[in-house]
């Protein structure tokens, strides 16, 4: 049986300060969606800036279609067993600018990723609960001091 499950969570807001004197407020959201079909497990991100400064975001998560790091915490919802990550990791030198997507004011950007090869989901039918500690930085000279962006935990069923 093919099931779809949409695990959408309550869309969650950041506000953090930006430009010359702190003095502009940026708006700033990002939500998390999970579906299971097919035997894969994708996960759909979506950004907005509501602001009026542009914000800086992780490229990877936006742009790419495969995971280099477990950057998503997923745990099997009845014992709260943490899954591993299996897939790959890519050994890079510190982050720079390069590695951030510009998010103007009023745009949203999107991205699915399939997860499915980069966690050791359990055999048969289980729930989960993933977890994403999302961030963005408001000036690309201070990428040491990402503004957190954490959403709501996502549970889905998958079956492996």
């Amino acid at each position: 049986m093919k099931s779809l499950i949409f695990a959408t969570l309550a869309l969650m807001s950041a506000t953090a300060m930006a430009g010359a004197g702190g003095k502009t407020m940026q708006s700033v959201s990002e939500q998390v969606r999970v579906e299971t079909a097919g035997g894969k497990v994708i996960v759909r991100l979506a950004v907005e800036n509501r602001g009026a400064q542009p914000v800086y975001v992780p490229k990877a998560l936006y742009e790419d279609d495969e995971l280099i790091a477990p950057v998503f915490d997923i745990r099997d919802a009845s014992t709260g067993k943490q899954i591993a990550y299996i897939g790959r990791k890519v050994k890079r030198g510190p982050i720079t600018k390069d590695d951030y997507l510009e998010l103007r004011p009023g745009a949203k950007k999107t991205n699915s990723i399939d997860i499915t090869p980069s966690y050791d989901f359990l055999a048969g039918g289980h729930t989960y609960k993933l977890t994403f500690p999302g961030s963005f930085v408001t000036d690309l000279a201070h990428l040491d001091a990402p503004q957190a962006l954490p959403v709501m935990p996502v549970s889905f069923i998958f079956r492996k």
